[in-house]
């Protein structure tokens, strides 16, 4: 039985998937590969049936994020699990050294690390590292306010991962930050301070599901929303809730209004009044002051 399972979900992008396969043999010293190919209609099975070592599944239909890593989950024999995408890479070594983190201490349900940020072409390191500080322990309400934990850069305990009942496949954005979530109002916590993985970065041209600020603000409200209502966050004073909720759509706000910068630059007005919008319903006496919203909605 190996000691870890590397389950990396695809979908139509066989141009990236053979280094994330190689990637994920050379971080640990003993690790089995599942693919998990979310119906892809490329070149995706005849460049899987090429490669020997790993474990293929072929779903039958496209089914979102959250389902395939259940089924890689389910079809995984190690007790702990670390997640790819197939346009993410893994450092060579960086499975070894969390697995003595995680095993040290029955209380942890998984261990992260930080993430080398890579261009959208060619995955290459940027020079940005996130996140700059990997909080360990009970880190559940730090987790409401952000998600900063990179899914490449997790190792988990399966059985931990079940408990929880799996990824939610009712979401189709942000399922991994619902699972942190999940996992953290129970469960501790640890980190190698370290680049572990290297995450491709999303932009508007990169065809990635992450390249989306305002769905992503969205579905991530929705994510902490239902966090909020669950038995822990319910338990604490109302104070803590209204802070990590103020935290949090400050912080979307600005995503957004830096995206419609972007827009602008680009002279996609319509595109600009649509995302300026949606931070206007986040933070609207804040738009209403910058006076930069109302111009935008205006145009």
């Amino acid at each position: 039985m190996p000691k870890i399972s590397v389950v990396i979900t695809t979908y139509n992008r066989v141009q990236f998937l053979r280094r994330a396969i190689e990637s994920a043999f050379h971080a640990g010293s003993d690790v089995e590969v599942i693919v998990v190919d979310d119906c892809s209609s490329d070149e995706t099975p005849a460049l899987c049936a090429k490669l020997a070592d790993i474990r293929y599944v072929k779903l039958n239909a496209n089914r979102g994020l959250a389902h395939a890593r259940n089924v890689g989950m389910a079809e995984s024999s190690s007790e702990f699990v670390a997640f790819l995408d197939d346009d993410d890479l893994r450092l060579p070594g960086s499975l070894d050294k969390q697995l003595s983190r995680i095993v040290a201490d029955e209380r942890i349900s998984l261990c992260y690390g930080q993430a080398l940020i890579g261009d959208p072409r060619r995955q290459l390191p940027t020079g940005e590292i996130y996140p700059t500080n990997c909080r360990q322990g009970d880190i559940f309400w730090e987790l409401l306010e952000d998600n900063f934990i990179p899914m490449p850069t997790v190792l988990a305990r399966k059985s931990r991962l079940q408990d929880v009942g799996g990824f939610n496949t009712d979401l189709k954005l942000i399922e991994d930050w619902d699972m942190w979530l999940r996992l953290g109002e129970r469960f501790l916590f640890a980190a190698v301070d370290e680049p572990v993985a290297i995450y491709r970065k999303a932009n508007l041209l990169s065809d990635q599901m992450c390249s989306n600020s305002a769905a992503l603000c969205r579905n991530a409200l929705r994510v902490q929303q239902m966090a909020l209502s669950r038995t822990r966050a319910q338990g604490a004073a109302s104070t803590k809730r209204r802070h990590a909720t103020s935290r949090f759509r400050n912080r979307a706000y600005e995503i957004l209004m830096s995206e419609a910068t972007h827009f602008i630059d680009r002279g996609d007005f319509k595109a600009a009044r649509a995302t300026a919008l949606d931070a206007f319903h986040l933070r609207p006496f804040r738009a209403l002051a910058s006076g930069r919203v109302p111009w935008l909605l205006m145009k």
